[in-house]
């Protein structure tokens, strides 16, 4: 398979020729996704052998606790779905993006080796996937995926939940999905898009799906995809874009009013909430030009999300985002399979040790803030 940084990202890789219905939805796929959603092997050459070798800090009781962490940001395709991909020409038949090629052997390896008790699962799909389907399709498809999410939930229920993907293009189709997984499938939450026909969270269009996650004081997990007109070598939109996607969304939901008029929303940002952590100053600045909000206001605003530590974490990010967040705001996440195994063992190692990270601090980010956030998965674990 060639990776974005070998083959480009402005045309389909070469594993998508085969393709037997090439269309636009599969180039939005192989071309963005391989190469946005992933970390190459070639990201990791310099960092894999010092992440496979335990420091003193990875997996101890110390650092995690007796019962392991608790990844909030992990993606999963189970059979059923992968197959309906590919049936609709949105997956090549063999191969592909890394998170395309899931299964549940090699994910709870992945997790064993990586001290994560628990995992939180996520169907990856871009609203740029549902270009071109009707709203039965948008529907058939939201169904299978989530019905497959839960069903590896419920082989495993103290080691898996998962949050149930809503398609914010058919809000019709949202609300429905939204009443079956968290009434009937029991979810844990549900998953977003940043962005979805062109409109970002905040957008008005979409009020009527938040106003039932925030009657529901459901958990919403967002995720971002690639920027309009951007991305491509030497830049691939994982380095970047996905930061200013999650980046774009929060701060647009702050100048809406999203976070003040569905309070009880539980927000968690994906890879230490982008940009947005960093530059809430500049939303004070922009008062003076007519396009901000007050300190306040912007203070608030940072400590009503969660963040995720998937590829964040490091001495350069940690403080920021301490000082911005708190310890209580921040879960641990992986991003596998979407960031390879290397990356997987590099996000465990990033939080094991970092200096900015006290034992304490550790055993929030790693366990227990999730432990509060998902009190069905909780229990599920046993407490």
């Amino acid at each position: 398979m060639r990776h974005a940084n070998e083959a480009g990202e402005g045309r389909v890789p070469d594993h998508l020729d085969a393709s037997p219905n090439p269309n636009r939805r599969t180039a939005v796929l192989g071309a963005a996704a391989l190469g946005a959603a992933a970390l190459t092997p070639l990201a990791f050459q310099a960092t894999s052998a010092a992440a496979d070798t335990p420091s003193p800090d990875t997996a101890s009781t110390s650092t995690l606790g007796s019962a392991g962490r608790i990844d909030v940001h992990q993606h999963a395709n189970p059979p059923a779905s992968r197959q309906w991909l590919i049936d609709h020409g949105l997956l090549p038949p063999s191969g592909g993006p890394p998170w395309a090629q899931w299964d549940l052997a090699s994910t709870l390896e992945i997790m064993d080796q990586t001290g994560v008790a628990a995992a939180v699962l996520s169907g990856p799909v871009p609203a740029e996937f549902l270009a071109g389907l009707t709203a039965d399709l948008i529907r058939e498809m939201t169904r299978i995926g989530n019905d497959g999410l839960a069903e590896v939930v419920r082989g495993q229920p103290k080691r898996f939940g998962f949050f149930a993907y809503l398609p914010l293009t058919q809000v019709d189709v949202a609300l429905e999905a939204a009443a079956y997984a968290l009434d009937t499938l029991k979810a844990d939450g549900v998953s977003v898009n940043m962005h979805a026909a062109g409109l970002y969270l905040g957008d008005p269009s979409f009020d009527p799906v938040l106003a039932e996650l925030n009657r529901r004081k459901a958990v919403v997990f967002t995720h971002p995809f690639n920027l309009a007109g951007c991305g491509g070598t030497p830049v691939a939109e994982f380095l970047v874009d996905f930061l200013a996607d999650t980046t774009r969304a929060a701060v647009k939901m702050v100048l809406a009013g999203t976070l003040t008029r569905f309070p009880d929303i539980q927000w968690i940002l994906p890879h230490g909430g982008g940009f947005f952590p960093y530059m809430a100053g500049r939303l004070q600045l922009g008062t003076y030009l007519g396009a901000g909000v007050d300190e306040a206001t912007a203070v608030r605003a940072l400590k009503r999300f969660y963040y995720d530590t998937a590829m964040p974490t490091s001495p350069h990010a940690t403080p920021s985002l301490l000082a911005a967040a708190g310890s209580d705001r921040i879960l641990y996440g992986s991003d596998w399979p979407a960031a390879t195994a290397d990356g997987a063992r590099l996000n465990a190692r990033a939080v094991d040790t970092d200096p900015f990270l006290d034992p304490a601090t550790r055993r929030r980010i790693n366990r227990e803030n999730a432990l509060r956030l998902l009190p069905a998965l909780a229990r599920r674990m046993g407490g």
